[in-house]
């Protein structure tokens, strides 16, 4: 056989490393800019296609290496919602091949009701808001739980969650749950009892106190004077608890709102309400758990921006508080202590 000229075998050589320095440069170096691209893959989805949606949203740069690779080391893809920034296919393809999805953040804030967290986890894409509610209303649930109330309202510990695309809103409502028995001690419901108060109680105690307090070294003293008025058969007159009956949190409260007919409304009954007003946090709960030992009954709002209370002992020395009060506010009070 005829030897190849020297310029042909120059050329083969060239054109092999041209080949190997275009793979190696589609296979390890990264594909697209610096933003997050999700892109998810429907169950059933074959690697050509899965190779041709990637390169569609310029996550790889070949289908072709991607599908020669992904039938050479992994004989199926798992579907899912998946999340690259500047990825490899190399690393795209092992991604993909060990099913890790994208995980969205959901944060549930201190003082956030069932309502506001199914609004959290709608704006993430997570789950339709009403389904959430359904959920967290869903008593049976709820008590396989461990949770006998009629809801999970209260129960659904402040935190930072991640969740995948496609989880069902009863499995969220079940990490959160678990999420508050993992992370409350033991001893502060032991403690509530200890002041008469049964574990539904005392969250529900808590949840007032976190919309009430607004500095932290107060929140005792507020659970103090409530348990006070709890003694005296008094009507909390929580300014909170008439908010979640209403369902609205952005508002001042008027004279005919705190007229309301709603077991929520502590205005109208006496006790605490049936269950607790919103998530609260573990501060809350110890204060709950634990209430200062103070002689107040009432307290008002100073309206300085200090976020801090005037604490008094008798009706007349409250109403004296509620007139500086609105001295400093410079015009009437909606609704006082």
């Amino acid at each position: 056989m005829r030897e190849m000229p020297r310029r042909a075998r120059l050329a083969v050589a060239l054109a092999g490393l041209l080949v190997a320095f275009h793979g190696f440069f589609s296979v390890f170096l990264p594909a697209g800019g610096g933003n997050l691209k999700l892109v998810e893959i429907a169950p059933g989805s074959s690697v050509r296609q899965i190779a041709r949606l990637l390169r569609s949203r310029k996550i790889i740069r070949s289908e072709f290496y991607f599908t020669v690779l992904a039938r050479l080391f992994h004989s199926s893809l798992k579907a899912g919602e998946y999340g690259f920034r500047r990825s490899s296919l190399w690393g795209v393809m092992f991604t993909i091949a060990n099913g890790r999805v994208y995980l969205h953040r959901a944060l549930v804030r201190e003082g956030d009701s069932i309502s506001q967290i199914a609004e959290t986890l709608s704006r993430e894409g997570l789950v339709d808001a009403p389904l959430f509610v359904k959920a967290a209303w869903n008593e049976a649930l709820i008590s396989s739980l461990g949770v006998k109330t009629k809801s999970a309202e209260g129960f659904l510990f402040p935190d930072t969650y991640m969740f995948p695309k496609g989880i069902t809103a009863e499995n969220i409502v079940s990490v959160m749950v678990r999420r508050f028995i993992e992370k409350v001690p033991l001893d502060l419901a032991v403690a509530a009892g200890k002041n008469g108060l049964s574990r539904s109680n005392w969250v529900t105690l808590a949840s007032i106190v976190e919309k009430e307090a607004r500095v932290p070294d107060e929140r005792s003293i507020i659970a103090g004077v409530f348990i006070n008025r709890l003694r005296k058969g008094m009507r909390l007159q929580a300014d909170p608890t008439v908010w979640y009956a209403m369902g609205r949190w952005d508002r001042k409260l008027t004279y005919n709102d705190l007229l309301v007919s709603h077991p929520y409304n502590t205005y109208r009954y006496a006790g605490l309400p049936p269950g607790p007003i919103c998530s609260p946090g573990l501060q809350c709960l110890e204060a709950a758990a634990n209430p200062a030992k103070v002689p107040y009954l009432f307290f008002v709002t100073r309206k300085d921006g200090s976020g801090r209370h005037d604490f008094t002992t008798t009706l007349q020395a409250h109403e004296g508080a509620v007139r500086k009060s609105k001295e400093r506010e410079k015009k009437p009070e909606a609704a006082g202590k």
